[in-house]
């Protein structure tokens, strides 16, 4: 630590106690119920705890106030510290650790050594660079809605999977997808009705030009690696559906690893928990293909098995399951239909996790890293899919707020939504003095993709990808998020088959993944004119399963 010197300020206005409305005296203080740490009937613990002097977190406030106020008053040294040595010379250093980690996240993890793929703010500033010529501006055609897939050179193609359609599974459109096609369902506009702006963030209203919000570094190890290019596709805590064999189950992802193929190139290995009725916990399988796995939107869930359990209203724990299992409701599976049932349960949770501020005092607003909604886990830094016509459009997301009713200290109540930047794909005929887009500052698997997508039609059909942001800094509620955005050129491959996605591919036909998958809730709302749920919160994420797992288990 560097040396300092103690600053005194010699008076004070605090008061230990103050005079409220009525002329009492009260402490100055948390009220006894902000002091209480018991669990709430929910599990939930909210509560202030007394910072002891020393405690680091009353030494860093004293320090970046005594900081504050030497530059304000002066001081006969500046205590500032500068990293020189960036290739680009001295006026680009770094002011603080912060603002150095994402580059050398990069100089840690790119192998290559492309400075294209480092996000720090001198490699990648926000700079939108136009990318046609001045004097000729021309808007982008409509964006193309085409249902072909884009083919990965920088590894050998999946083989073709077999059995591809489960036996206990019906896949057909859902319920976001046929809204578009056939008016089912309106879509919902953004900010949601139930989503507020978040108080730090003002709106832009008629901006000349919308500059994109810069992405903070990973926070985590975990974090980093979902935020890489081809390095896994599921997360542990996801639902996902898995190959059983002979037909396709339903299951979590318990753990994850990579190893070496045959051609050395690294592979994803998951181990996961099949789910089931309370009755019966199936072994774990581990599963050694991303072929053999499917995200849980990627089909619709069949029917119960048993016929008595399709009446409406249903759920996993209000089935009596030893019923089921002694054949009062008729013949059928019950392994079956109780991971339908548990897989429609999560579908209707959220989980918050990785809490970053607690401003309930001040703004009402707590901010988290990440969000198990539904089936699948999403981190701040990445996009998301949204409920927003053309249904193409996507978010980077840059906050995940929680905000309390004004007054109340419960969650149950508080509303939920993302903040960030919404973008439109569309596509272009590509002309001389027409450059690609700069994305740098798109998130790192967008530009990938985004970069296979351009490589397969700028040689067949000389037409142009690109993201457009369309709206910065907007809030949306997260009934408004069909679930995580997925990379074309990797999930295609293996919903598609292999040898199709090459056919489409040397054709130039590039289309989206998410025309392919559902969305969250549909499994949960058929009629149109029932609106989405932001569902049930769990603290934790295994909550969110139940009984359809075996007690203890971990992720």
């Amino acid at each position: 630590m560097a040396p300092y010197l103690p600053l005194y300020v010699t008076r004070s206005d605090g008061k230990l106690e103050v005079l409220t409305k009525s002329r009492k005296k009260e402490l100055n203080a948390p009220s006894d119920d902000q002091l209480n740490n018991k669990p709430d009937a929910k599990g939930n613990v909210d509560y202030f705890k007394e910072v002891e002097v020393g405690d680091a977190k009353e030494v860093d406030w004293r320090r970046k106030l005594g900081g504050m106020l030497i530059r304000e008053i002066g001081g006969q040294e500046n205590a500032d510290a500068y990293l020189y040595g960036h290739p680009q010379g001295r006026k680009k250093r770094y002011r603080s650790p912060g603002d150095f980690f994402p580059h050398l996240l990069w100089l840690a993890t790119d192998e290559h050594g492309d400075t294209e793929n480092c996000s720090c703010k001198f490699c990648a500033p926000d700079d939108i660079q136009v990318f046609e010529k001045p004097d000729k501006v021309r808007p982008p055609e409509p964006v193309k809605k085409e249902q072909s897939p884009v083919k990965k050179d920088s590894a050998p193609p999946k083989p073709p999977t077999t059995g591809t359609k489960p036996l206990v599974v019906a896949p057909g459109r859902s319920n976001s997808q046929d809204a578009n096609a056939s008016g089912v369902r309106a879509p919902s506009k953004l900010p949601s009705t139930g989503a507020a702006i978040p108080s730090a963030i003002a709106r832009q209203t008629a901006p000349q030009q919308l500059v994109p919000t810069q992405l903070a570094p990973a926070k985590c190890f975990e974090q980093d690696q979902d935020a890489q290019y081809n390095k896994y596709i599921f997360r542990p805590g996801e639902l996902v559906w898995f190959n059983r064999g002979n037909a396709w189950g339903l299951s979590i992802i318990l753990k994850r690893t990579l190893t070496r193929d045959v051609h050395n190139n690294d592979r994803a290995r998951y181990l996961v928990q099949p789910i089931s009725h309370p009755f019966h916990n199936p072994p774990t399988r581990i599963i050694e293909s991303e072929d053999g796995l499917r995200p849980w939107l990627a089909w619709s869930p069949p029917l119960p098995t048993h016929q008595g359990l399709a009446a409406p209203g249903l759920t996993y724990n209000s089935i009596d399951w030893k019923s089921v299992c002694s054949g009062r409701y008729g013949q059928g599976d019950a392994e079956v239909d109780g991971s339908i049932f548990a897989a429609k349960a999560v579908d209707d949770s959220f989980t918050l996790f990785d809490q970053l501020a607690n401003n309930t005092v001040t703004t009402g607003e707590r901010l988290y890293n990440g969000i198990y909604l539904g089936g699948e886990k999403i981190w701040t830094g990445e996009p998301v899919r949204l409920r927003k016509d053309p249904g193409q459009d996507i978010m980077v997301v840059r906050s995940i707020v929680e905000r309390l009713k004004p007054g109340s200290t419960s969650t149950a109540s508080a509303s939920v939504f993302v903040v960030g930047d919404v973008y439109r794909f569309g596509t272009s005929q590509l002309q001389p003095g027409l450059e690609p887009p700069d994305n740098r500052h798109l998130p790192l698997r967008l530009r990938q993709d985004l970069e296979y997508r351009n490589r397969a039609t700028i040689q067949t059909r000389r037409t142009l990808s690109f993201w457009k942001i369309i709206q910065a800094q907007t809030a949306v509620s997260i009934t408004d998020v069909k679930g995580r955005w997925y990379e074309s050129s990797t999930l295609l491959p293996i919903l598609k088959g292999t040898l199709e996605y090459s056919k489409e591919f040397q054709r130039g036909e590039v289309g989206d993944v998410g025309g392919f998958l559902n969305a969250r809730g549909d499994c949960n709302t058929r009629d149109a004119a029932v609106p989405y749920r932001m569902g049930t919160r769990v603290v934790e994420r295994l909550e969110a399963f139940g009984k359809s797992i075996p007690p203890g288990t971990k992720i």
